[in-house]
Parts: C-alpha cells; structure tokens; sequence
C-alpha cells in the first residue's frame, strides 16, 4: 500500500483532532482491531483498539487545554514519520509541561493505522512553543 501524503495528513488532522476534543474510543477507531501502540522502546505495547482507548482514556485524563503541533509527515509505502509538540496542563493543578517528540506509522490497506511507535521528551513546569523553524 502507498500511503500518500496527503492521506497521512488527513490521519494525523484526526487524531489532533479527537486529542483536543478528549474522544479516546474516536482515537483508538483510527487504528486497526489488532494494532500495535508503542511508547518509547521499553514500555509495554498496547495491543487492539480497545487497549489503545484505555491508554489514551488514562492519558486524557491526566491533561487538558492541550496545544498541539505536527510537522509535516515523510510518507514513503505504507510507513510514514512525523514530529510533534505539544504543552498540556495538569487538570488538578494548571501546571503546564511540555513535550516533544517523532511519531513512526505503518498503515493498513484501509488507512488505518496499524502498528504506532511514539519517542519523546518532556520539559515538566514549563509551557514552550517550538522554536521557529522546528518544523522546517
């Protein structure tokens, strides 16, 4: 499959999309019934749809007022790359963080995502926007 360009765009577009709106089932139906998520290389992947909600029921729950930016993604077959940045605020307490970080996407047939691996960096206590070019 070649995921073109402009596909990977419109997927990413959705997941901003549900993130901001706090829709974790709306999420995990971009993915495929038995995809892969993975954060960073260590962690335990989160395997199907509805383990891919859960994670991000948890994650939403710990964050709000998120301020999101992507990168243009590199698309190439069925695999695609992408830089994003983001600042979120604890619910509790306001405190923002800020984190960055490369997305590596493998799509099925479908245009749903199969197999996501995530690899960032956090800057806790501190809300910082990309500096200008970032995604150059």
């Amino acid at each position: 499959m070649d995921m073109d360009q402009m596909n990977v765009h419109r997927w990413i577009g959705l997941i901003e999309e549900h993130w901001k709106s706090r829709d974790p089932q709306a999420i995990a139906e971009l993915f495929t019934e038995d995809a892969s998520y993975h954060q960073g290389p260590y962690g335990t992947a989160h395997i199907g749809q509805q383990a891919i909600a859960e994670h991000w029921a948890t994650t939403l729950s710990n964050q709000k007022d998120p301020i999101v930016w992507f990168g243009t993604p590199v698309a190439s077959g069925d695999r695609a790359f992408v830089e994003w940045w983001c600042i979120l605020h604890d619910p509790a307490t306001g405190t923002p963080r800020t984190a960055a970080g490369c997305i590596a996407l493998r799509f099925a047939e479908d245009g749903r995502c199969a197999s996501f691996h995530e690899y960032w960096h956090s800057a806790p206590d501190t809300a910082r926007e990309p500096a200008e070019g970032w995604f150059a």
